[in-house]
Order: C-alpha cells, then structure tokens, then sequence
C-alpha cells in the first residue's frame, strides 16, 4: 500500500492496515529501523513468536482465516507435488 507524508511528516496508515492490527487513536506505536527500512509496530504488542527450545512458536491470534489459508496452501502443494513440480 502506498501513502504519502503530509508538510508535518505525518504518515496515513490505510484503514484496512489499522483494522487489521488494532491500530486506534491514541494507540501507541513504535518505529524502528531496520536494514534500509521504517517498521511502525504496535508498542503495546508482545511479539507472537515464542522461542520453544530452540523452535519458533506462534502464540498469538490470527488476523484471518487462517484454517482456510493452510488449506489452500495445501492444496496448492499437493498439486504441485502431484504434477512434480516439487522436488
């Protein structure tokens, strides 16, 4: 998504991205930077992956459908995998 910066060095986050994690008025946020990027996080958000004995674990919420999007990534897979396509 692209948006612009205003005279005041404001930055419109679009509304489906403020939906999407939570991002109200008065919501506090950090920015980072990263490499040669700008990360914008939500301050009060504690990071969803856990570190279990050395494997990364999702412990947050998912922000979708996310038993309808395994499914179609599987099912992308197998069909691949059935044309051979994957090795």
């Amino acid at each position: 998504m692209r948006t612009t910066i205003d005279r005041f060095g404001r930055i419109v986050v679009p509304k489906e991205l403020r939906e999407r994690f939570g991002l109200q008025p008065g919501t506090e946020i950090d920015i980072d930077e990263h490499d040669e990027e700008i990360v914008i996080k939500n301050a009060a958000q504690e990071s969803p992956l856990q570190d279990e004995d050395g494997v990364l674990v999702f412990a947050g919420q998912s922000a979708g459908d996310i038993t309808g999007s395994i499914g179609r990534l599987r099912e992308s897979r197998l069909q691949k995998l059935s044309a051979g396509v994957i090795r």
